[in-house]
């Protein structure tokens, strides 16, 4: 992925590499089942489905809390992105999303003019919660999920996870910086199908704007770490993310573990 100099949003987002280096971009699909564990006890589920051609992607997540975190507090999302690859970038041309998240319903539809965000619909409105992001920040930024994708298309070639970016999601501002860690053999686990070498690529995210009213700025702007380790598991085909660690706000430490992989497209 290459740099951006925009300002732009923290990108919870997929980074790292493929095991081997390709001579080709990856051309394919897949759906991917997780959980997700923080201090031992089972906190998410979340699945995802993936398509990738040449030039266009089409992705789609949606998580839930489970276990003790379900026991405690309901949160759901369902999102989906679609847009092409130019010159070595994602242009999204919609992203979407809908959930339940603090005891409110969510909804969220951006649509791209000439590669700036146009929000179409935003449930609750930002303004009831958070202050308002300015509109000349957005500027061609993207979303998460065109985020995640480019990095699988651009780590499916090049085989590294060297870059930044920047995303809007039509609330919060941030970047996100991810750089190679090299391999690494991750061991067998009853809570993952898979087992074997992976490429470890580090992330830190840094919001920007779009910050929750009545809440610590210097807490929500403290930079976020991740780990994403990816596997060729497709001949041909997407690397695939095979376990990821983040640092959650409200569950801690959370590492979600591939529990199922379905070939498509």
């Amino acid at each position: 992925m290459k740099r951006r100099t925009v300002p732009g949003r923290l990108a919870v987002t997929l980074a790292a590499a493929l095991v081997s280096a390709a001579s080709a971009e990856p051309v394919g699909g897949y759906h991917v089942e997780y959980s997700g564990y923080s201090h031992g006890f089972l906190v998410l589920k979340l699945t995802g489905a993936l398509s990738l051609t040449a030039n266009e992607y089409d992705i789609q997540v949606a998580f839930q809390t489970a276990g003790v975190a379900g026991l405690v507090t309901h949160a759901d999302s369902d999102s989906h992105a679609k847009g092409r690859f130019a010159g070595g970038q994602a242009q999204p041309s919609l992203f979407e999303a809908s959930g339940h998240m603090r005891g409110t319903a969510r909804v969220t539809r951006i649509v791209y003019a000439e590669g700036d965000p146009v929000v179409q619909a935003l449930t609750p409105p930002v303004e009831q919660e958070r202050s308002p992001v300015p509109a000349a920040q957005t500027r061609h930024t993207i979303d998460t999920l065109s985020a995640a994708a480019l990095l699988i298309h651009q780590v499916g070639g090049a085989a590294q996870c060297d870059g930044s970016v920047s995303t809007y999601d039509g609330r919060r501002l941030a970047t996100q910086d991810a750089h190679t860690a090299g391999q690494e053999m991750l061991a067998h686990s009853g809570r993952s199908i898979f087992a074997g070498q992976a490429l470890r690529c580090e992330v830190t995210g840094h919001q920007l704007a779009g910050f929750i009213r009545g809440e610590s700025q210097a807490d929500l702007k403290r930079p976020r770490h991740g780990t994403v380790w990816l596997a060729n598991m497709l001949q041909g085909g997407p690397p695939v993310p095979v376990r990821v660690s983040f640092d959650h706000r409200l569950l801690g430490q959370v590492t979600l573990y591939l529990t199922a992989l379905t070939p498509s497209g």
